[in-house]
């Protein structure tokens, strides 16, 4: 059935206006992103760019102004390693991509053993490590400097592929468990924990800060769990 050249022409006049009144895009839509989870930049003193963060440098003030609120601090004691002082920011929207988003602050042995003794609630797990709440607001720590972040994607199941595409193969490579392995690309500061039973975590730090465990394998193509 032929369409009648008058409602072509109707049709034609109608898309001509919305083009004219659509308002045009805002800078956001034209800009190119510069804050995703594979666009990590190193510069001279060691130090790096990732999120549009400067770590070493950024505050939790500049991670508050990225990611939205802060859902709670806490002093981590590991089982075996240092203590370290982290806010936790609930699902961050980068585009498409949503993650939940861990950052690590400047905090010294002293610092962190009286955060720790003044906790209001300390929570365990299997694994032998601590988690001691804190009842601060983040505004108390809002100048302390960012020394890592931790990116957990809510889409689970990403597998080796998606992130050999993205950073190309590890520079070494430790097996965790039967179902999880880590990769580890040092020159930019990146640690991925690849895991077929829960979610990726991806973990960022300085390079210069980065620290290669002993165990580490750089004898063959890393595999994907």
């Amino acid at each position: 059935m032929k369409i009648p050249l008058s409602i072509l022409a109707i049709v034609a006049v109608f898309l001509g206006l919305f083009y004219l009144l659509a308002p045009p895009p805002g800078p956001d839509a034209m800009q190119q992103r510069t804050d995703l989870p594979w666009q990590v930049s190193v510069e001279p003193d060691g130090t790096s760019r990732v999120f549009d963060l400067h770590l070493g440098r950024a505050t939790l003030a500049d991670a508050m102004a990225k990611f939205g609120g802060v859902e709670g601090l806490a002093v981590f004691e590991p089982k075996q390693g240092a203590m370290a002082l982290e806010a936790f920011f609930g699902n961050v929207q980068f585009g498409p991509l949503q993650a939940k988003v861990i950052v690590r602050l400047d905090a010294d042995e002293a610092e962190l053993a009286t955060l720790r003794d003044t906790a209001t609630r300390r929570e365990g797990s299997p694994s032998g490590d601590w988690k001691y709440r804190l009842a601060d607001g983040p505004d108390v720590h809002r100048d302390r400097l960012l020394r890592g972040i931790s990116y957990i994607p809510g889409t689970r199941g990403l597998d080796a592929e998606f992130f050999r595409q993205r950073f190309g193969e590890p520079a070494a490579w430790l097996q965790e468990s039967e179902q999880a392995v880590s990769w580890f690309y040092p020159e930019i500061g990146l640690s991925i924990l690849i895991d077929s039973e829960a979610r990726e975590v991806l973990e960022y730090r300085a390079p210069r800060d980065f620290v290669m465990p002993e165990a580490a394998r750089t004898d063959r193509d890393a595999p994907a769990n």
